[in-house]
């Protein structure tokens, strides 16, 4: 994915929003996200609360699926599955998407979630990583 690619203009959900989740970058093979985080993202640890690492992985897929599903079609997640690896030590965190595969039903995305507010996926510190299926429905008109 081109650094330079400026986002898609793809609304992101209200519970993203609450979360405080930006769309940096977009385009059919990959999105970018980050999430500034506050002391409300902590669990009762004092660490980045698990929900709040897979909703940034989820909406991240999510963009790259709707950016390559069929015209009038809706995507739902079926399948999130996530490694932590370890905890954030910055106040943001940065998602990459990729897709993996965009069949006719189903769509594959590979999400990487970074340290940090940075584009440099290689060169960043690993928080977790995540798989998505995604189910292409079409709309009833």
């Amino acid at each position: 994915m081109d650094e330079t690619i400026s986002a898609t203009d793809y609304r992101l959900s209200p519970f993203g929003d609450f979360l405080g989740i930006e769309q940096i970058a977009s385009d059919d093979t990959a999105a970018v996200c980050r999430m500034k985080l506050s002391s409300d993202h902590f669990n009762a640890g004092g660490r980045v609360h698990g929900g709040a690492l897979s909703s940034l992985a989820d909406t991240a897929a999510g963009l790259v699926v709707r950016a390559n599903r069929p015209e009038h079609s809706v995507s739902a997640t079926t399948d999130l599955s996530i490694a932590y690896i370890q905890s954030p030590l910055n106040f943001c965190v940065s998602a990459k998407a990729t897709l993996l595969h965009a069949g006719k039903r189903l769509h594959r995305v590979e999400i990487i979630i970074v340290d940090d507010d940075t584009t440099d996926f290689d060169q960043a510190r690993l928080v977790a990583r995540a798989t998505a299926t995604f189910i292409i429905n079409k709309t009833i008109d």
